[in-house]
């Protein structure tokens, strides 16, 4: 047997007639009665819930933009202080030491803008990131304000950049976990 040439025009795809969707006969589902959203299709048990067709963005609660701002703050208090301190008790930037110093507290400030602008959008993680970022960042403001202590010879303004170093974060960690703050962190866990 042979088979006729290919033919490039021929339509090898033909319909194929499946079985409509829809409930099977006697099925409980159909239209609810007095459906604000109109007739549903048979073959769906039922509408949405009204909590699932919410589509409107959660506010953002006043405690989280104060905690944004106080997250700013903090961030920038690193590499605005390194410049205080090192002109109030250098006169200036001596040594390489400096310099590094600034460029450390620098990229601090960097991590610190970009976890802040995560949190202000909603981040549950950028949440939890910046408190446990500046725990760490806590304990070394108290070293140095140990060891500021011990020296003797710090200036005020140095003294008044170890204090805001501590402070700033704590009451932005303290506005971040208010309890208003819950439900606009719950929705951006991914």
């Amino acid at each position: 047997m042979t088979q006729p040439p290919f033919d490039p025009f021929d339509q090898p795809m033909r319909p194929v007639h499946l079985p409509q969707a829809g409930p099977p006969q006697g099925s409980p589902y159909g239209p609810p009665q007095g459906s604000p959203y109109g007739p549903q299709p048979l073959g769906f048990p039922g509408q949405m819930r009204g909590i699932d067709q919410q589509t409107s963005a959660v506010a953002r609660p006043g405690a989280v933009v104060a905690a944004f701002v106080l997250w700013l703050l903090a961030a920038l208090i690193w590499p605005v202080g390194t410049v205080v301190r090192e002109l109030a008790e250098q006169g200036g930037f001596v040594g390489f030491g400096a310099v590094m110093t600034l460029f450390a507290t620098g990229c601090l400030a960097v991590g610190g803008v970009w976890g802040a602008v995560a949190f202000l959008g909603g981040s549950y993680y950028a949440r939890i990131a910046l408190c446990g970022g500046y725990l760490v960042l806590g304990i070394l403001a108290v070293a140095a304000a140990v060891v500021a202590s011990r020296s003797g010879g710090t200036e005020a303004a140095s003294w008044a950049v170890i204090v805001l170093r501590l402070v700033l974060p704590a009451a932005a960690g303290v506005l971040s976990f208010l309890p208003g703050t819950r439900h606009y962190f719950a929705g951006n866990l991914g």
